[in-house]
């Protein structure tokens, strides 16, 4: 009898364990919730976005490209930008992938003398219906308050280019893993 209590207490020590370790599995990645960000003659942008951030859209003037930012409901990890950019001179290939690699491969170019690497590594994202493509790099000398790590890049949805800048604190910070999830995830639709 003595052994079999054991057995069950080993059992149910074990059940809360598991339940345990599998929240925290699911709070670390925390819940997401869809944004959507109506896109001026160009439908509906759909960011499967964690609840955790706060979002608002910027239009700086009438014929500019709307911009994204979010950043942590609590403190200033991290701020991530969106620029949503479209065609506007008729060009088959505006987000084709090897346009949007060559776009983030001469960003990154611009912005590496001033970087920790001596190289930059362009990487692919894909979505569930894009393609994109980032790099992440180093600030030599960020000044106080500013951030020191940075991933940009850009990703084709639907008919739109998302041009994205990530800047973090921490170097494996998880707002980038999270920020790379919801652009593999973005949609673009009609309404």
């Amino acid at each position: 009898m003595k052994t079999l209590r054991k057995g069950f207490t080993l059992i149910f020590v074990m059940a809360l364990v598991v339940t345990f370790l599998g929240t925290n599995f699911v709070t670390a990645a925390g819940p997401k919730v869809i944004k959507k960000y109506q896109i001026p003659d160009h439908g509906v942008l759909e960011l499967n976005v964690p609840t955790s951030w706060k979002g608002e859209l910027h239009k700086p003037q009438e014929n500019m490209p709307p911009t994204i930012i979010f950043k942590p409901a609590l403190g200033n990890n991290f701020e991530i930008l969106i620029t949503v950019l479209w065609d506007t001179a008729g060009e088959k290939d505006f987000n084709s992938p090897a346009r949007v690699r060559t776009l983030v491969e001469n960003d990154g170019q611009k912005i590496l003398p001033k970087s920790v690497e001596n190289r930059l590594v362009v990487q692919q994202i894909r979505g569930i219906n894009n393609i994109g493509y980032f790099f992440s790099l180093t600030d030599k000398a960020p000044n106080p308050g500013e951030f020191r790590y940075i991933t940009r890049g850009g990703i084709a949805v639907g008919n739109l280019l998302l041009n994205v800048t990530i800047l973090y604190r921490v170097k494996d910070s998880p707002s980038v893993r999270d920020a790379l999830s919801m652009l593999r995830e973005a949609r673009q639709s009609a309404k």
